[in-house]
């Protein structure tokens, strides 16, 4: 986990500087493994979280002996070193260290796609979305780019079926077309009555395409950035003849 998704996600601006001490103190414990700390250390961790940087012997006396709670023992293996209290350290794993053995949860915030406009309409687009936003936060473009290929396949799909229609992008054994056989209909599709933005639809299912097939290729992020644009009005324009706004 970053440590600043982290402070997002536990708040920590909201928290005392005693309170960060111990948060980042156990993020640190979480990611290193380390238990001992120095105080130059908790110093360290607070500025890379972006907070002021302590004064370190107030700082110290409200970890070790304040009246809110203690939430060190001087190390007996490091002079001069602190250790959670392991009563604290138990309570800390209880009540935050699932948030490592969290297998669910998506860490983004609309880096490509407006989770605002876009997202609880349904859980599997919201997931969706949410995924495509951070594969583009953390450079993943092959992936961010297959996973739009895929929600701008979904979202064709359901403004067909919204419309009664989708018989006509299905085989005669009853299984939609590949996409690109969808986009062909769309394309010149009377009733799906779609905007100048079908222009841009081949962009949209090849860009998926070459990150999921190309051997030697590779997505970087202006691939992305070229078509994000478009992309935002095609999913306004979907969505809505999907009924999702």
């Amino acid at each position: 986990m970053k440590i600043f998704d982290y402070v997002k996600t536990f708040e920590l601006e909201t928290k005392t500087e005693l309170e960060r001490a111990k948060m980042l103190s156990y993020y640190h414990y979480k990611e290193t493994g380390e238990s001992i700390f120095t105080m130059a250390t908790i110093s360290g961790l607070m500025v890379k979280a972006g907070f002021n940087t302590p004064n370190i012997t107030r700082l110290k006396k409200s970890l070790t002996k304040g009246n809110k709670g203690k939430v060190f023992l001087s190390s007996k293996i490091q002079q001069g070193a602190l250790e959670f209290i392991p009563a604290v350290l138990q309570e800390m794993d209880s009540s935050i260290g699932k948030a490592w053995n969290d297998t669910s949860t998506i860490i983004s915030n609309s880096e490509l796609i407006d989770e605002a406009k876009f997202c609880g309409k349904r859980g599997y687009l919201t997931k969706l979305i949410q995924q495509i936003n951070s594969s583009y936060k953390n450079n993943c473009y092959d992936a961010c780019a297959v996973l739009m290929r895929r929600l701008f396949e979904i979202l064709l799909i359901l403004s067909y079926q919204k419309l009664g229609i989708d018989d006509m992008i299905k085989s005669p054994d009853g299984n939609y077309f590949m996409l690109e056989g969808i986009v062909n209909n769309a394309k010149s599709n009377a009733t799906l009555k779609l905007s100048r933005v079908k222009k841009e639809f081949d962009s949209f299912r090849e860009i998926g395409n070459y990150s999921a097939h190309g051997i030697t290729y590779i997505a970087v992020r202006n691939d992305i950035d070229g078509i994000k644009l478009k992309y935002r009005v095609m999913l306004e324009e979907l969505y809505n003849k999907a009924g999702l706004m």
